[in-house]
């Protein structure tokens, strides 16, 4: 037997658990560089190939991980396995994964096929026994060749379908029911669908399909399982297994251990793919690529980063000379000086060191000397997940870094080098990104199938289990109703034990709740002209990792920004219908800020984008309904969301007026109170011109009133020397807000363009008389007369005739505050929260209606 190569480094966790005494194992689907087809589709325009692992060291690798026999299973092809088997290797048995087609429709299936040689290779090709896969699995038959479907719940063309998987049912004999490169989750529902299997549903399934058994005893199925490794990273890590047939002797001879499978003496075992799996295959097929074709033309300067880099992937390139280097140097400052030097080079050598650093188990892999025993760093998938996160925030920041400094000198060109080695950076995780959504493919496939199998008691449905919600938010660490909304939501779903997830991204503090999660922006930068809220540039692939890894079954989106975005990204991987809150009318917003019909414009084309996709939004006011049908949804599809506010936290049991003398405010004055960013969209120049002629009021009548304002905002500075006597409080948060709110007098909120006006609500549950517009969602919670007053916005006039009107009659006050304190104690925010549930659950349902899975007869789905 011939001499194995050096295997690669392995750690204990490339290494399979013990097996039982005499159980026998092989990673049964594995492929070598004779697989030479295009890793991905896109991949075959620049002739890079789908593998390029050694056959030797494929053999080594296997046995090194405690596989005691050995197989290579190329596509369509025996070329690279059959050089093991002439070179005389042991334990080994040739294989081959064989593209076959339904001539139907030409949906394409993959059939392991083990024992194959040359010459049945040939057959398959001079017979054209590919393209049709009822007369391949009489081939098989009449060969009597030991196989297994492979992945067979994996769409491949986008055909495949419950019709396709029964007919294979009564082709093949063996099914592989787990596979390394695919998500764990098929094997629990091939095996379900194979346990279904008796002699009268198979001879139901013929007559159905009309179509003979190929095999005697079609429910009686082999069951295999195998890596489907591309780059010698898993090899080892998925297998089949077999207990000895007698005497408690391991099988030896891979011949009896496949005839073993299609007896159905097997089984599967091992890890299940995953996301991160595919991607370093993929990602380490490319680096194979970039080392063959494009790192030779490499500058030397390049050639050494190269080096570095592709030393992750267990990839060795010998390191340019000194003086090769040296030279190359010299050229660089004396024949091209001017030249500028790649920022994204610059920022790897800046930031790869101290990022290893915190990562000394990768580290210490990329030493040559210490893959015999440690292997390659790109093996280790979470680890490396992990570091390349982080590797891409480092990069990132060190780009932006000196994007701001080109763009404060006025540098033009630096600023477009670093916008384009950032955009370079994103672009390095698109193979984390494709394979996010390749394993999320057959999601939907999965559901039906699990959900039909159920209907034969064979395991759970889709419709058995509670719903699990994310909600994505740009917006959580602020003051303002929305965070309120977020933060009751997820608080209400902790305490009823309802499966909700907040997502978000921002540098601002944000409450330390278990489902709650906030992801370190890759970016964030103050908004111009508001300092307290943030433009952030979310991890795009962090976020979508840990979606993948909870399989919500709805997204909540709840506002418009680049979080939301990655919320609607994740929708469509995920495959499920989107839900959101028109919290604040943006156009009006844009229009009011800036004047400029171009600009309100272009944000009603992006709100018509954003919210068309949705299955529905909710607004927070039956006034809003109106603003989303003329933004083009349909109003089937727009729900008012129940108002709630928390009546315990906003009560009059908060009052205290020993919190104006620590605040600096006049404890004997009437406090007018507003509560709310300090800007001019929320219409404060209306209030600063309406306060000031109600001051000259004020001092003719002899009325001593002070307007406090909590909140800040851009138009604070302005309003500040605009009024004198007015405290402004700035941001106040808890208790303290609460004794605010209770101990004001009365609440005024000039808003124009707010949908519901959370702060109105939370002021009249704290006993005070509100006064507002007449135009958006406020006036929605306020009775006229009874519990406030709704305004024109156009007429200061009657504002200040209402605001001097409370500040004298302190009856009026008392008596309109203890009615809008009542009226508050319906707005529940257990209701309101039962309310969002419900909309989300039959959002679901109406969703899995939709890709037809509905309750069995004589079982109703369950509510919310």
């Amino acid at each position: 037997m011939p001499q194995p190569l050096a295997r690669p480094g392995l750690s204990p966790s490339d290494l399979a658990p013990p097996a039982q005494p005499g159980v026998a194992r092989m990673d049964a689907h594995v492929h070598s560089k004779a697989s030479d087809g295009p890793v991905i589709a896109a991949a075959g325009f620049i002739g890079c190939p789908e593998c390029y692992s050694e056959p030797e060291a494929i053999y080594d690798t296997a046995r090194a991980r405690g596989m005691d026999l050995v197989t290579i299973t190329d596509h369509d092809t025996v070329k690279g396995a059959w050089t093991l088997v002439e070179r005389g290797f042991d334990r080994f048995i040739a294989g081959e994964e064989v593209t076959v087609l339904f001539p139907e429709d030409r949906c394409k299936l993959h059939v392991l096929v083990w024992d194959m040689t040359p010459e049945l290779d040939d057959e398959l090709r001079t017979e054209d026994l590919r393209a049709d896969v009822y007369r391949f699995a009489a081939w098989l038959r009449d060969r009597d060749l030991p196989h297994a479907l492979a992945h067979p719940l994996y769409i491949q063309n986008g055909r495949l379908t419950r019709w396709h998987i029964e007919r294979a049912a009564l082709l093949f004999k063996a099914f592989e029911c787990l596979n390394g490169a695919h998500q764990g989750r098929a094997k629990g529902t091939i095996e379900r669908f194979i346990e279904r299997l008796t002699p009268d549903t198979c001879a139901e399934l013929a007559r159905e399909h009309d179509l003979k058994p190929v095999w005697p005893e079609p429910w009686i199925k082999g069951r295999s399982g195998g890596s489907d490794d591309h780059a010698l990273l898993n090899v080892g890590r998925t297998y089949t297994e077999m207990a000895p047939a007698e005497g408690n002797r391991k099988i030896t001879d891979p011949r009896a251990f496949v005839r073993g499978v299609l007896d159905g003496g097997g089984d599967s075992a091992g890890v299940g793919g995953h996301s991160s799996l595919l991607a370093h295959q993929i990602a380490t097929v490319g680096m194979h690529y970039y080392a063959r074709r494009m790192h030779p033309n490499a500058t030397p300067t390049g050639k050494l980063v190269g080096r570095k880099l592709l030393r992750f992937a267990g990839i060795d390139l010998p390191k340019p000379s000194k003086p090769r280097l040296a030279a190359h140097l010299v050229r660089k400052r004396v024949l091209r000086p001017r030249k500028r030097r790649s920022p994204l080079i610059s920022a790897l050598r800046e930031t790869i060191g101290p990022v290893l650093e915190r990562y000394p188990d990768l580290y210490a892999r990329l030493d040559r000397n210490t893959w015999p025993t440690a292997g390659t760093a790109v093996g280790e998938h979470e680890r490396m997940a992990e570091l390349a996160d982080e590797l891409s925030r480092a990069l990132t920041d060190a780009l932006s870094s000196r994007g701001a400094r080109a763009l404060r000198k006025h540098d033009k060109q630096g600023v477009l080098d670093a916008i384009v080695a950032a955009g370079v950076v994103q672009l390095a995780q698109i193979p984390y990104i494709f394979s996010l959504f390749h394993q999320n493919k057959e999601r939907v496939f999965l559901d039906r199938l699990d959900h039909e199998l159920s209907a034969d008691d064979r395991g759970p449905s889709v419709l058995e289990r509670p719903m699990r919600v994310s909600l994505f938010t740009d917006t959580l660490g602020d003051v303002n109703g929305v965070c309120r909304f977020i933060q009751n939501v997820a608080q209400m779903a902790r305490e009823s034990g309802r499966d909700l997830e907040v997502i978000t991204s921002t540098r601002l503090p944000v409450p330390d709740e278990s489902n709650i999660y906030n992801f370190k922006p890759l970016f964030a930068s103050s908004m111009p002209r508001y300092d307290n809220l943030e433009f952030v540039i979310p991890p795009v692939v962090e976020i979508l990792r840990h979606l993948d890894r909870h399989q919500p079954d709805v997204l909540h989106i709840s506002t418009p920004g680049p979080v939301g975005l990655v919320g609607y990204l994740a929708a469509r991987m995920l495959k499920i219908p989107v839900l959101g809150v028109y919290h604040t009318d943006f156009p009006a917003y844009i229009d009011h800020l800036f004047e400029d019909a171009a600009f309100t414009f272009m944000c009603k084309r992006y709100m018509q984008f954003f919210y068309k996709p949705f299955s529905n939004v909710f607004t927070r006011s039956e006034d809003y309904v109106e603003a989303l049908e003329r933004l083009g949804m349909e109003r089937a599809k727009c729900t008012a969301l129940m108002p709630g506010v928390d009546t315990d936290t906003f009560n009059t049991k908060h009052e205290d007026p020993t919190v104006w003398g620590r605040m600096g405010v006049d404890p004997d004055a009437v406090k007018v109170l507003y509560v709310g960013r300090v800007s001019i969209e929320k219409n404060l120049p209306m209030l600063a011109g309406v306060w000031k002629d109600a001051t000259r009021r004020f001092r003719e009548l002899g009325l001593d009133a002070q307007l406090v304002v909590v909140g800040d905002g851009p138009y604070r500075a302005t309003m500040e020397q605009e009024l004198t006597g007015v405290r402004f409080l700035g941001f106040r948060h808890g208790q303290e807000l609460s004794a605010i709110y209770a101990s004001s007098d009365f609440f005024v909120f000039p808003s124009v363009t707010d949908t519901l006006g959370q702060v109105v609500m939370e002021s009249q549950a704290s006993g005070m008389p509100v006064i507002v517009t007449d135009q958006g969602g406020p006036k929605e919670v306020v009775r006229e007369g009874e519990t406030g007053f709704v305004l024109p916005a156009d007429r200061p006039d009657l504002w200040v005739d209402r605001i001097i009107q409370l500040v004298r009659d302190g009856g009026t006050r008392q008596r309109m505050g203890a009615a809008a304190h009542d009226s508050m104690q319906g707005y529940s925010l257990h209701h309101s929260f039962d309310h969002f549930w419900q909309v989300h659950t039959e959002a679901w349902h109406a969703h899995l209606a939709r890709i037809g899975i509905r309750p069995h007869a004589g079982i109703s789905a369950p509510t919310a």
